[in-house]
């Protein structure tokens, strides 16, 4: 099964309340790093049907081992960016989506997968967060233009776009 991870450090993801009482607006996105990961560990999956797999996973902690956009298509390799939504109040809960293009998968059962994955989340303004992926099926480490961004209201306010290379052999 194909996991869309999300880290999250010190912030919660997919709850609806929110502790503020100021309505909270994201004015930007800072991206704090990107590339290849190591996640340090994972909690149980989360259903979520737009998603592929039909579910994403948290990650309280994942480490960059590589910063760059050059990512290899081998099982297991994890790749994504940590970033900060900007805004107010600090520690409100913001609504964004996280939107994944990628080409378009041949699952086992010969069914193709669409090759955009849009996905609601929350996170906490002023936290460290991330959205990362990891491929844990060989049918999903497909070669070619891969991008991750995060939405809100009709704007894009960051993105990084990554270039998934062949198996070396």
């Amino acid at each position: 099964m194909k996991y869309m991870l999300t880290i999250v450090l010190g912030s919660s993801i997919f709850s609806t309340d929110l502790t503020a009482q100021e309505a909270p607006v994201v004015r930007s996105v800072e991206v704090v790093d990107f590339g290849t990961y190591r996640i340090e560990a994972k909690e149980k999956p989360i259903p979520m049907p737009s998603a592929c797999s039909g579910a994403v996973q948290l990650v309280p902690s994942a480490v960059l081992i590589t910063q760059g956009n050059q990512i290899p298509a081998t099982l297991k390799t994890t790749f994504g960016f940590h970033f900060i939504l900007k805004g107010a109040p600090i520690g409100a809960e913001a609504n964004v989506d996280t939107v994944v293009k990628h080409p378009a998968f041949k699952k086992p059962d010969g069914t193709m997968t669409s090759t955009t994955e849009n996905l609601s989340c929350h996170y906490k303004i002023g936290d460290v967060v991330g959205f990362l992926y990891e491929f844990t099926n060989a049918w999903e480490a497909v070669p070619g233009k891969w991008t991750i961004e995060i939405w809100q209201g009709g704007k894009k306010l960051a993105g990084k776009e990554f270039e998934v290379l062949p198996e070396r052999k």
